[in-house]
C-alpha cells in the first residue's frame, strides 16, 4: 500500500492538463495553415499573364446609342425675360424760357398717382403745367397762325375739357386763342401770350389802321365837295376833281394795306401755349412712375416719368433671336413669384439698339390676349415663351443629332434593326425645334418606334 500526500498532484488533473495542451497546439496549427492558404489564393489573384494586363488596360468598348423615331406637333420655341409695364412712358423735363430762376413752386401729383386729362401736374416758376391728349409730341410753342397736327390735338384735347374752338382743325385761329384763354382761366392762371414785342407791333398797326382810316375820310369829303360844286378848270392846271378822286383811291389802297397788316399780326398775337407748360400723352388716365420734383428745387432732368395706356411686357431680343421672331406670333406669360400665367402675342419688334449695358439688342413689345393684366403685374418680371413654329399637327420626327449628310450629299439617318444591323434612310428634313427635327424618307419607309442612330457612347 502506498500513502498518498496532500502535496502530491492529481493523476485526472495532470492528465486533463495534457489534453488542453494539445488541443490548443492543433488549433493553431489549424489557423496558421489557413493563413497560409489564404495568402497563397491572394498571390496567384494577384499574379496576371501580359494578356490580362493588356485587355484590363484597354479603352472600353463602344456602344452604338439610339433613340426611337415618334410622331408629335413640332414647335421651336424661344424663351426670354420681360418686365410689365405701362404701354407708353415719357420721361419729361420742362425747360421754361425767360429770365430768372427756374425753380418748381408747386408739386400736384405724387409718385404712383393716376390723372385725368387737364389735369395740372407741377407748378413751375409759378406757371402750370398740364397734360393733354395727343399722339404728337409737344416739339415748340404754340402760337396763333400756326398749322399742323400738334395744333390739331390741342384743339381736341380743348374741346373734350369743354372749351370748343370752333374753327378748322389744325389752324391756331381766334377761336382756338379764346378756347385756351377759357381753359387756362379754369386752371386759375393768366395765358400766356405771345410777348410785349409782338403785342406793341399789333398796337402800331392798329393805330396806323386808324389813321388811314382818317385820311380815307377826309379824301372822299373833299372829293364829295368838288363834285357837288365841280370847280372851273385853269388851263395848264391840273383838273381838281381827278386829283381830288386820285387821292381818295391812294387813301382806300393805304387803308387797305393797313388793315391787312393789322389782321397779319392778330393772326399771330395773343394767347399761346408754351411747350414747358404742357405735355402731350396718347391715352387717359396717366399715371406718375417717377418723380423728382421738390417744391422749391430747381429743374433736374428727368424731373418726372409718366406712363399709360395697358399693361404691356417689354423684352429684348437677340439678333440670333430676332431671325425667328416676327409681329403676331403667340407668346405664354409666366410670373414666377405670383404664380400667374397669361396669353399674349408680339405686338412689335424695334430695331437694333444698344440696351444699357451696351449690348445692342431688338427692343420686343408682348401685348396680352383677351383681357388686361392686373395691376399687381405692373413692374414683374416674366418669363416669355415665344411659339417661332410649329407643324400643328403630328410629324414624323427624330433627334436632330440623328441627321446625317451622306458623301453623295443627301440626308439621311442610320436605321437600326433588332439584329444590331444599321441601313441608312434617305429623308427630307422638315422644320426642326426643341432638339427634334421632322423628317420625311424619300425612298424607304421609317415608322415611330424604329430605332435610329444618334451616337456612340463608352461600354461602362
Amino acid at each position: 500500500m502506498t500513502a498518498v500526500r496532500d502535496s502530491d498532484p492529481d493523476p485526472d488533473l495532470i492528465g486533463g492538463r495534457v489534453l488542453m495542451r494539445r488541443r490548443r497546439a492543433l488549433a493553431l496549427f489549424g489557423l496558421g495553415a489557413s493563413a497560409v492558404a489564404g495568402a497563397a489564393l491572394g498571390a496567384t489573384r494577384l499574379v496576371k499573364s501580359p494578356q490580362q494586363l493588356r485587355a484590363e488596360q484597354a479603352p472600353p468598348k463602344r456602344s452604338v446609342l439610339t433613340a426611337p423615331a415618334e410622331r408629335r406637333a413640332l414647335t421651336d420655341t424661344v424663351v426670354l425675360r420681360g418686365l410689365v409695364g405701362a404701354e407708353h412712358t415719357i420721361a419729361f423735363t420742362p425747360q421754361p424760357s425767360g429770365t430768372g430762376l427756374t425753380v418748381v413752386t408747386s408739386v400736384r401729383v405724387r409718385a404712383g398717382q393716376a390723372f385725368r386729362q387737364g389735369a395740372q401736374l407741377l407748378e413751375i416758376s409759378g406757371r402750370p403745367l398740364t397734360a393733354l391728349r395727343g399722339t404728337v409730341p409737344a416739339y415748340r410753342d404754340l402760337r396763333p397762325g400756326m398749322q399742323g397736327r400738334d395744333v390739331a390735338q390741342l384743339q381736341a384735347a380743348l374741346t373734350a375739357l369743354g372749351h370748343p374752338t370752333g374753327e378748322p382743325s389744325g389752324t391756331f385761329g381766334a377761336g382756338t386763342k379764346h378756347a385756351l384763354d377759357a381753359f387756362y382761366q379754369a386752371l386759375g392762371y393768366p395765358v400766356a401770350t405771345t410777348g410785349e414785342a409782338s403785342e406793341q407791333a399789333l398796337d402800331a398797326a392798329i393805330e396806323r389802321v386808324h389813321q388811314a382810316d382818317r385820311h380815307l375820310t377826309q379824301t372822299l369829303e373833299a372829293l364829295d365837295s368838288l363834285l357837288a360844286d365841280p370847280p372851273a378848270r385853269v388851263a395848264g392846271q391840273p383838273d381838281p376833281l381827278v386829283t381830288a378822286k386820285q387821292e381818295a383811291k391812294f387813301a382806300k389802297e393805304d387803308l387797305d394795306a393797313a388793315k391787312s397788316t393789322r389782321a397779319a399780326l392778330e393772326r399771330i398775337t395773343g394767347p399761346m401755349l408754351p411747350l414747358s407748360e404742357v405735355v402731350f400723352l396718347p391715352s387717359f388716365p396717366g399715371r406718375v412712375e417717377k418723380l423728382t420734383a421738390e417744391a422749391g428745387g430747381e429743374i433736374k432732368p428727368p424731373l418726372m416719368t409718366l406712363s399709360c395706356g395697358a399693361l404691356v411686357v417689354r423684352a429684348r431680343v437677340s439678333p440670333a433671336e430676332r431671325t425667328l421672331l416676327k409681329p403676331g406670333l403667340s407668346v405664354q406669360i409666366i410670373s414666377e413669384l405670383l404664380g400667374l400665367t397669361a396669353h399674349g402675342v408680339v405686338a412689335s419688334i424695334g430695331e437694333l439698339a444698344a440696351g444699357e449695358g451696351g449690348e445692342r439688342s431688338h427692343p420686343m413689345t408682348v401685348r396680352r390676349t383677351g383681357k388686361a393684366f392686373a395691376e399687381r403685374l405692373d413692374g414683374a418680371d416674366v418669363r416669355l415663351t415665344v411659339v417661332a413654329a410649329s407643324t400643328g399637327h403630328p410629324v414624323l420626327v427624330v433627334p436632330v443629332s440623328a441627321v446625317f449628310a451622306g458623301a453623295d450629299g443627301r440626308i439621311g439617318v442610320l436605321r437600326q434593326r433588332p439584329s444590331g444591323q444599321q441601313e441608312r434612310v434617305v429623308v427630307t428634313p422638315g422644320m426642326s425645334g426643341d432638339g427634334y427635327v421632322e423628317i420625311n424618307p424619300v425612298e424607304d419607309t421609317l415608322q415611330p418606334g424604329d430605332l435610329v442612330v444618334i451616337g456612340a457612347g463608352e461600354q461602362l
